[in-house]
Protein backbone atom coordinates (compact mmCIF):
# COMPACT_ATOMS: atom_id res chain seq x y z
CA UNK A 1 0.00 0.00 0.00
CA UNK A 2 1.06 3.60 -0.60
CA UNK A 3 0.97 6.54 1.73
CA UNK A 4 -1.38 9.18 0.39
CA UNK A 5 1.58 11.56 0.10
CA UNK A 6 3.35 9.14 -2.23
CA UNK A 7 0.58 9.00 -4.82
CA UNK A 8 1.86 10.13 -8.21
CA UNK A 9 -0.06 11.67 -11.07
CA UNK A 10 -0.61 8.24 -12.58
CA UNK A 11 -2.23 7.00 -9.36
CA UNK A 12 -4.47 10.02 -9.18
CA UNK A 13 -5.47 9.74 -12.83
CA UNK A 14 -6.23 6.05 -12.34
CA UNK A 15 -8.64 6.78 -9.51
CA UNK A 16 -12.19 7.64 -10.54
CA UNK A 17 -13.00 11.30 -10.01
CA UNK A 18 -15.62 10.73 -7.33
CA UNK A 19 -13.33 8.61 -5.17
CA UNK A 20 -10.50 11.08 -5.67
CA UNK A 21 -12.77 13.80 -4.30
CA UNK A 22 -13.68 11.59 -1.32
CA UNK A 23 -10.01 10.86 -0.70
CA UNK A 24 -9.16 14.56 -0.56
CA UNK A 25 -12.03 15.07 1.88
CA UNK A 26 -10.74 12.24 4.07
CA UNK A 27 -7.21 13.60 3.96
CA UNK A 28 -8.38 17.05 5.05
CA UNK A 29 -10.41 15.58 7.88
CA UNK A 30 -7.62 13.37 9.21
CA UNK A 31 -5.02 16.12 8.90
CA UNK A 32 -7.28 18.51 10.77
CA UNK A 33 -7.98 15.86 13.38
CA UNK A 34 -4.27 15.35 13.99
CA UNK A 35 -3.74 19.11 14.05
CA UNK A 36 -0.74 18.84 11.80
CA UNK A 37 0.26 20.70 8.70
CA UNK A 38 0.02 18.75 5.50
CA UNK A 39 3.70 18.34 4.82
CA UNK A 40 5.47 15.59 2.91
CA UNK A 41 5.25 12.65 5.28
CA UNK A 42 2.70 13.59 7.94
CA UNK A 43 -0.35 11.62 6.83
CA UNK A 44 -1.12 8.21 8.39
CA UNK A 45 -3.40 7.30 5.48
CA UNK A 46 -2.33 4.33 3.37
CA UNK A 47 -4.24 2.91 0.46
CA UNK A 48 -4.22 0.63 -2.55
CA UNK A 49 -5.93 1.41 -5.82
CA UNK A 50 -7.20 -1.17 -8.26
CA UNK A 51 -9.49 -0.80 -11.24
CA UNK A 52 -10.03 2.90 -10.59
CA UNK A 53 -11.18 2.37 -6.99
CA UNK A 54 -9.64 2.24 -3.54
CA UNK A 55 -9.69 -1.41 -2.46
CA UNK A 56 -7.54 -1.18 0.69
CA UNK A 57 -7.57 1.63 3.22
CA UNK A 58 -5.45 1.96 6.35
CA UNK A 59 -6.40 4.58 8.96
CA UNK A 60 -4.37 3.25 11.89
CA UNK A 61 -3.58 5.65 14.76
CA UNK A 62 -5.49 8.61 13.40
CA UNK A 63 -6.99 9.54 16.79
CA UNK A 64 -10.50 9.01 15.44
CA UNK A 65 -13.42 8.91 17.88
CA UNK A 66 -15.71 7.79 15.06
CA UNK A 67 -15.27 6.57 11.50
CA UNK A 68 -15.43 9.50 9.06
CA UNK A 69 -18.64 9.20 7.08
CA UNK A 70 -16.74 9.62 3.84
CA UNK A 71 -15.12 6.20 4.39
CA UNK A 72 -18.43 4.50 3.60
CA UNK A 73 -18.34 6.08 0.15
CA UNK A 74 -15.44 3.86 -0.91
CA UNK A 75 -17.86 1.11 -1.88
CA UNK A 76 -15.22 -1.07 -3.59
CA UNK A 77 -13.23 -1.50 -0.38
CA UNK A 78 -12.04 -5.04 0.30
CA UNK A 79 -9.82 -4.31 3.32
CA UNK A 80 -10.24 -1.63 5.99
CA UNK A 81 -7.88 -1.16 8.95
CA UNK A 82 -8.99 1.16 11.76
CA UNK A 83 -6.74 -0.14 14.54
CA UNK A 84 -5.52 2.01 17.42
CA UNK A 85 -8.07 4.79 17.36
CA UNK A 86 -10.76 5.82 19.85
CA UNK A 87 -13.76 4.55 17.89
CA UNK A 88 -16.82 3.89 20.08
CA UNK A 89 -19.49 2.81 17.58
CA UNK A 90 -19.93 1.63 13.99
CA UNK A 91 -22.92 3.08 12.09
CA UNK A 92 -25.35 1.13 9.94
CA UNK A 93 -23.89 2.84 6.87
CA UNK A 94 -21.09 0.26 6.92
CA UNK A 95 -23.60 -1.92 5.05
CA UNK A 96 -22.65 0.05 1.95
CA UNK A 97 -19.33 -1.83 1.89
CA UNK A 98 -20.76 -4.92 0.22
CA UNK A 99 -17.36 -6.20 -0.95
CA UNK A 100 -15.55 -5.81 2.37
CA UNK A 101 -13.67 -8.99 3.33
CA UNK A 102 -11.19 -7.81 5.97
CA UNK A 103 -12.01 -5.40 8.80
CA UNK A 104 -9.76 -4.60 11.76
CA UNK A 105 -10.92 -2.51 14.72
CA UNK A 106 -8.41 -3.63 17.30
CA UNK A 107 -7.52 -1.34 20.19
CA UNK A 108 -10.48 1.03 20.09
CA UNK A 109 -13.21 1.92 22.60
CA UNK A 110 -16.04 -0.39 21.58
CA UNK A 111 -18.25 -1.38 24.53
CA UNK A 112 -20.58 -3.57 22.51
CA UNK A 113 -20.14 -5.76 19.47
CA UNK A 114 -21.29 -3.48 16.61
CA UNK A 115 -24.40 -5.23 15.30
CA UNK A 116 -24.24 -3.44 11.92
CA UNK A 117 -21.15 -5.56 11.21
CA UNK A 118 -23.34 -8.66 11.06
CA UNK A 119 -24.96 -7.28 7.92
CA UNK A 120 -21.64 -7.08 6.09
CA UNK A 121 -22.00 -10.68 4.98
CA UNK A 122 -18.94 -10.55 2.72
CA UNK A 123 -16.62 -10.42 5.76
CA UNK A 124 -13.99 -13.15 5.97
CA UNK A 125 -11.74 -11.68 8.67
CA UNK A 126 -12.83 -9.58 11.64
CA UNK A 127 -10.50 -8.27 14.35
CA UNK A 128 -12.14 -6.70 17.41
CA UNK A 129 -9.37 -7.46 19.91
CA UNK A 130 -8.39 -5.05 22.70
CA UNK A 131 -11.74 -3.33 23.21
CA UNK A 132 -14.31 -3.47 26.04
CA UNK A 133 -16.96 -5.67 24.42
CA UNK A 134 -19.16 -7.51 26.95
CA UNK A 135 -21.47 -9.49 24.66
CA UNK A 136 -22.15 -10.57 21.09
CA UNK A 137 -25.46 -10.34 19.22
CA UNK A 138 -27.23 -13.51 18.06
CA UNK A 139 -27.08 -12.05 14.56
CA UNK A 140 -23.36 -12.99 14.44
CA UNK A 141 -24.54 -16.15 12.73
CA UNK A 142 -25.17 -14.18 9.54
CA UNK A 143 -21.45 -14.01 8.80
CA UNK A 144 -21.36 -17.32 6.93
CA UNK A 145 -18.09 -16.54 5.12
CA UNK A 146 -16.13 -15.53 8.23
CA UNK A 147 -12.86 -17.47 8.52
CA UNK A 148 -11.02 -15.48 11.20
CA UNK A 149 -12.47 -13.83 14.31
CA UNK A 150 -10.39 -12.14 17.01
CA UNK A 151 -12.07 -11.02 20.23
CA UNK A 152 -9.18 -11.42 22.64
CA UNK A 153 -8.72 -8.91 25.45
CA UNK A 154 -12.33 -7.82 25.83
CA UNK A 155 -14.87 -8.32 28.64
CA UNK A 156 -17.02 -11.04 27.11
CA UNK A 157 -19.06 -12.98 29.64
CA UNK A 158 -21.06 -15.18 27.27
CA UNK A 159 -21.25 -16.25 23.64
CA UNK A 160 -24.57 -16.69 21.80
CA UNK A 161 -25.73 -20.13 20.69
CA UNK A 162 -25.70 -18.79 17.14
CA UNK A 163 -21.89 -18.72 17.22
CA UNK A 164 -22.11 -22.27 15.90
CA UNK A 165 -23.55 -20.98 12.63
CA UNK A 166 -20.12 -19.73 11.60
CA UNK A 167 -19.41 -22.87 9.62
CA UNK A 168 -16.45 -21.37 7.74
CA UNK A 169 -14.59 -20.13 10.84
CA UNK A 170 -11.05 -21.50 11.07
CA UNK A 171 -9.40 -19.35 13.76
CA UNK A 172 -11.16 -17.94 16.84
CA UNK A 173 -9.22 -15.96 19.45
CA UNK A 174 -10.93 -15.39 22.81
CA UNK A 175 -8.14 -15.16 25.36
CA UNK A 176 -8.29 -12.58 28.17
CA UNK A 177 -12.06 -12.33 28.54
CA UNK A 178 -14.51 -13.20 31.35
CA UNK A 179 -16.20 -16.27 29.88
CA UNK A 180 -17.57 -18.73 32.44
CA UNK A 181 -18.90 -21.25 29.96
CA UNK A 182 -19.26 -21.98 26.27
CA UNK A 183 -22.61 -22.62 24.58
CA UNK A 184 -23.40 -26.02 23.08
CA UNK A 185 -23.45 -24.13 19.80
CA UNK A 186 -19.66 -23.83 20.02
CA UNK A 187 -19.53 -27.40 18.75
CA UNK A 188 -21.08 -26.20 15.51
CA UNK A 189 -17.82 -24.56 14.43
CA UNK A 190 -17.02 -27.54 12.25
CA UNK A 191 -14.20 -25.86 10.28
CA UNK A 192 -12.40 -24.53 13.34
CA UNK A 193 -8.68 -25.35 13.32
CA UNK A 194 -7.33 -23.11 16.08
CA UNK A 195 -8.85 -21.47 19.13
CA UNK A 196 -7.44 -19.94 22.29
CA UNK A 197 -9.48 -19.38 25.44
CA UNK A 198 -6.59 -18.63 27.76
CA UNK A 199 -7.25 -16.45 30.82
CA UNK A 200 -11.00 -16.73 31.11
CA UNK A 201 -13.23 -18.11 33.89
CA UNK A 202 -14.35 -21.32 32.27
CA UNK A 203 -15.66 -23.96 34.63
CA UNK A 204 -16.98 -26.43 32.07
CA UNK A 205 -16.60 -27.34 28.41
CA UNK A 206 -19.71 -28.45 26.48
CA UNK A 207 -20.14 -32.04 25.26
CA UNK A 208 -20.50 -30.67 21.74
CA UNK A 209 -16.76 -29.93 21.70
CA UNK A 210 -16.31 -33.43 20.33
CA UNK A 211 -17.81 -32.27 17.04
CA UNK A 212 -14.76 -30.14 16.29
CA UNK A 213 -13.08 -32.74 14.07
CA UNK A 214 -10.76 -30.19 12.42
CA UNK A 215 -9.49 -28.49 15.57
CA UNK A 216 -5.74 -28.99 15.90
CA UNK A 217 -4.76 -26.30 18.45
CA UNK A 218 -6.86 -25.87 21.60
CA UNK A 219 -5.68 -23.54 24.38
CA UNK A 220 -7.60 -23.60 27.68
CA UNK A 221 -4.82 -22.35 29.96
CA UNK A 222 -5.58 -20.45 33.17
CA UNK A 223 -9.27 -21.17 33.65
CA UNK A 224 -11.25 -22.95 36.39
CA UNK A 225 -11.83 -26.29 34.69
CA UNK A 226 -12.16 -29.31 36.97
CA UNK A 227 -12.83 -31.86 34.25
CA UNK A 228 -13.11 -32.38 30.51
CA UNK A 229 -16.03 -34.00 28.70
CA UNK A 230 -15.57 -37.57 27.44
CA UNK A 231 -16.32 -36.33 23.94
CA UNK A 232 -12.89 -34.71 23.76
CA UNK A 233 -11.68 -38.09 22.53
CA UNK A 234 -13.58 -37.48 19.28
CA UNK A 235 -11.42 -34.53 18.27
CA UNK A 236 -9.44 -36.50 15.73
CA UNK A 237 -7.24 -33.64 14.48
CA UNK A 238 -6.22 -32.30 17.89
CA UNK A 239 -2.42 -32.09 18.06
CA UNK A 240 -1.84 -29.45 20.77
CA UNK A 241 -3.86 -29.15 23.98
CA UNK A 242 -3.03 -26.55 26.63
CA UNK A 243 -4.63 -27.21 30.03
CA UNK A 244 -2.11 -25.62 32.36
CA UNK A 245 -3.33 -23.50 35.27
CA UNK A 246 -6.70 -25.20 35.82
CA UNK A 247 -8.20 -27.43 38.55
CA UNK A 248 -8.27 -30.71 36.66
CA UNK A 249 -7.82 -33.74 38.95
CA UNK A 250 -8.21 -36.45 36.32
CA UNK A 251 -8.39 -36.80 32.55
CA UNK A 252 -11.15 -38.73 30.79
CA UNK A 253 -10.02 -42.11 29.48
CA UNK A 254 -11.21 -41.06 26.03
CA UNK A 255 -8.28 -38.65 25.78
CA UNK A 256 -6.14 -41.63 24.77
CA UNK A 257 -8.15 -41.78 21.54
CA UNK A 258 -6.53 -38.57 20.30
CA UNK A 259 -4.36 -40.14 17.61
CA UNK A 260 -3.05 -36.80 16.35
CA UNK A 261 -2.01 -35.50 19.79
CA UNK A 262 1.61 -34.38 19.90
CA UNK A 263 1.72 -31.99 22.86
CA UNK A 264 -0.33 -31.57 26.04
CA UNK A 265 0.43 -29.01 28.75
CA UNK A 266 -0.82 -30.05 32.20
CA UNK A 267 1.29 -28.19 34.75
CA UNK A 268 -0.50 -26.23 37.44
CA UNK A 269 -3.31 -28.79 37.86
CA UNK A 270 -3.95 -31.04 40.91
CA UNK A 271 -3.71 -34.14 38.70
CA UNK A 272 -3.57 -37.43 40.54
CA UNK A 273 -2.43 -39.40 37.53
CA UNK A 274 -2.19 -39.44 33.74
CA UNK A 275 -3.64 -42.36 31.73
CA UNK A 276 -0.85 -44.85 30.95
CA UNK A 277 -1.90 -45.03 27.31
CA UNK A 278 -1.19 -41.30 27.01
CA UNK A 279 2.44 -41.73 27.97
CA UNK A 280 4.01 -42.31 24.57
CA UNK A 281 7.36 -41.29 23.15
CA UNK A 282 5.79 -39.10 20.50
CA UNK A 283 3.56 -37.14 22.92
CA UNK A 284 5.18 -34.24 24.75
CA UNK A 285 3.60 -34.01 28.21
CA UNK A 286 4.48 -30.89 30.16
Amino acid sequence: MKNIRDLNSGDEEGLNSQEYYYLLELDDLVSSNLKKKRDGNSSPIYLEIEGGSIVKLDLVSCHLSSVPQVVWEFERLIELDLDRNGIETIPSTIEKLKLLEVLSLSDNKLDVFPEPLTKVTSLQSLNLAHNNIVSMPSSIGRLKLLRHLALNDNRLKTLPESIGELKSLKTFYLKDNELENLPEGFGGLVSLAETTLRNNRLKTIPESIGNLKNLSYFCLSNNYLEQLPDTIGNMESLSTLWLDGNKVKSLPSSITNLKSLKKILLKGNPLISVPDALIKDFIDII
